[in-house]
C-alpha cells in the first residue's frame, strides 16, 4: 500500500514554491490526486490528501458541536487549512502566512507520516527531534503499552 515515509530536504524559492519529495508524488498520484491540504500544527505544517483531510473532518464534526474544545481545535487547525494543488512540475506554492507560522525558510524537511506529511523548518525539526533518538527504546515501550490497552 502506498503511504507517505521517509524524509527529504527540499529548497523552497523566494516565492514559496518547494518541490513534494518524488516519493510522496507517487504516493499521491497512485492513491490520491494532486490536491493537497496544508495546515499548521506544532510549529510545523501538515500536508492532507485531499481525500484524507475530509475524513479528519468528518471525524471533527463527530464530536459536540458547542463544546469549547472542539471550536478551539476548528479555529486554530481547521481554519488555517488551505487547498494547494500540485503544478506541472510537482511544486506547491505555500501560502505566505502559512510560511511565517511554521518558520519555513529556504530549506524545508518533509517528514512521511504514513496518510499526510509533514513539512518543517529543517533546522527546528532536528533540535527538536534529533533528540529523541536516543530515547527510542522509551518510546517502544509506550507504543507497546497503548498496543496493549487498544487490544483490551
Amino acid at each position: 500500500m502506498l503511504r507517505f515515509r521517509g524524509q527529504y530536504t527540499h529548497a523552497m524559492d523566494k516565492k514559496g514554491r518547494v518541490s513534494i519529495p518524488v516519493r510522496f508524488r507517487e504516493t499521491l498520484r497512485g492513491r490520491y490526486d494532486e490536491q493537497l491540504i496544508l495546515s499548521l500544527w506544532h510549529g510545523c505544517l501538515v500536508a492532507y490528501p485531499f481525500e484524507e483531510w475530509e475524513k479528519l473532518e468528518d471525524n471533527v464534526e463527530q464530536l459536540p458541536r458547542f463544546s469549547p474544545v472542539v471550536k478551539d481545535y476548528k479555529r486554530v487547525f481547521i481554519s488555517a487549512a488551505q487547498e494547494c494543488p500540485l503544478d506541472s512540475q510537482g511544486r506547491i506554492l505555500i501560502p505566505p502566512e502559512l510560511r511565517t507560522r511554521a518558520s519555513l525558510q529556504d530549506k524545508v524537511f518533509f517528514v512521511g507520516m504514513t496518510d499526510h506529511f509533514e513539512i518543517w523548518n529543517r533546522d527546528q525539526y532536528m533540535q527538536k527531534y534529533e533528540p529523541m533518538l536516543e530515547k527510542i527504546s522509551e518510546i517502544e515501550e509506550e507504543l507497546s503499552l497503548l498496543s496493549e490497552k487498544r487490544r483490551e
